[in-house]
């Protein structure tokens, strides 16, 4: 006996040495925005704004794990239907809970069929997109592995996507874009999907002696406290460009408050991906109006355009202007939240007037051209560089 402990600990010294580099780390209580500055990979095409979160500080967190052996995403962000900090290995408890709330949600209740949700966690935002289509890489893990499988009670999440006109919803977490095939313990594991499943085995004594030549075996057992995870997976949703969607992304527990659940959303892989449209393309499927944000660069504090590229942006609505007779445009100038409100209400109109006073110069009709300014109301974005802008409202003229 005395030989087996000795021998035990020493396993243990080892794995805990060799793994010290490799720990899951991860940081709670961070904010909606906090988690956006995380997962958001591209700034260039897709605007985010009225970023929320619900639920308890402690579901929802920024992780990083570096892990030498087996394929898991090193960074992220986290959300969980208990605390995220208890995804933190060993796996020690196979069935780890936490009771966080009795918060339900509508759109979970309903995907879960109505069998009652709790616990649930919510991080929501607005996005417009320049092209048409949304991507994001994620990986599902839960204690609910293997005791619930296929016993039709899960615990559910949700990539809810709403496009804010038609109020049409999509959900997205789906597993290769088959709308039949939920992301759930009943759905993958060693069973079902297999080739996605990966198999969390538990961190105790026979377990250490049985695998005690394997590092590779041990390492996520060490690492993390879930039973079970998916591989590494895509959501992927068809937007239509220019029009703002609105996400919701949300776990919780269903039936109960036990096992707990959750979400790892890979760093940056929040991305634009699809076919841009031309600024033709655009104004030529005008069906009533069209609102678009155009990035002219204007002097600090001032209302004069100073770099080329602005220009030649102008000169092509100019150019799309002139073969769109039918068209008139409302021009609405966009501060950053720098400066007094009457300042930024003043240098807004001032800039509108300026791309006005350019159209007209290049043989827009004065009649076509309404101007106006908003100064710093309307942000767009938590980056001031990107609410300095001018938008421009495309309105078909009624016969």
């Amino acid at each position: 006996m005395i030989q087996f402990k000795s021998k035990y600990l020493c396993v243990l010294l080892f794995l805990f040495t060799h793994f010290s580099q490799g720990q899951l780390k991860i940081k709670d209580g961070v904010t909606a925005e906090e988690l956006m500055a995380v997962l958001l990979g591209d700034t260039e095409n897709i605007i985010v704004s009225n970023l929320s979160i619900k639920g308890s500080p402690k579901a929802f967190g920024e992780f990083k794990c570096k892990l030498d052996y087996n394929d898991i995403i090193p960074e992220g962000i986290i959300m969980s239907n208990g605390y995220v900090k208890n995804a933190i290995g060993p796996n020690n408890d196979t069935r780890k809970s936490t009771k966080v709330n009795f918060m339900s949600d509508p759109d979970i209740n309903r995907i879960s069929g109505y069998k009652g949700c709790y616990d649930t966690a919510l991080f929501e935002f607005d996005l417009i997109s320049a092209t048409d289509k949304i991507q994001f890489n994620f990986f599902f893990a839960s204690e609910e592995y293997p005791e619930y499988v296929h016993k039709n009670v899960n615990d559910a999440f949700i990539f809810l996507v709403t496009n804010t006109i038609t109020k049409t919803s999509e959900n997205i977490a789906i597993l290769n874009g088959d709308k039949n095939i939920p992301i759930t313990v009943d759905y993958i594991n060693h069973i079902t999907n297999s080739e996605y499943y990966m198999p969390n085995i538990p961190w105790n004594k026979d377990t250490l002696n049985k695998y005690r030549d394997d590092i590779a075996k041990l390492e996520l057992p060490f690492t993390f406290q879930y039973d079970g995870f998916t591989k590494l997976l895509n959501a992927t949703v068809i937007v239509i460009p220019d029009v703002k969607y609105h996400f919701k992304l949300g776990i919780s527990d269903v039936g109960d408050q036990l096992y707990d659940s959750a979400i790892f959303l890979e760093a940056n892989s929040l991305r634009s991906i699809g076919k841009k449209k031309t600024l033709a393309e655009k104004i030529h499927n005008i069906n009533d109006q069209l609102s678009i944000d155009f990035n002219i660069t204007f002097e600090v504090a001032s209302d004069k355009i100073i770099d080329n590229d602005s220009y030649k942006l102008l000169d092509e609505i100019i150019k799309e202007l002139l073969k769109h007779n039918d068209l008139k445009i409302e021009i609405i100038g966009h501060t950053d939240d720098t400066g007094t409100f009457n300042y930024n209400e003043l240098l807004s109109v001032k800039r509108a007037k300026t791309v006005s006073s350019y159209f007209i110069s290049k043989s827009i009709d004065a009649s076509r051209i309404k101007t106006k300014g908003v100064g710093a109301t309307q942000p767009k974005s938590n980056m001031k560089s990107e609410n300095r802008r001018v938008e421009i409202v495309f309105i078909k003229k009624s016969n």
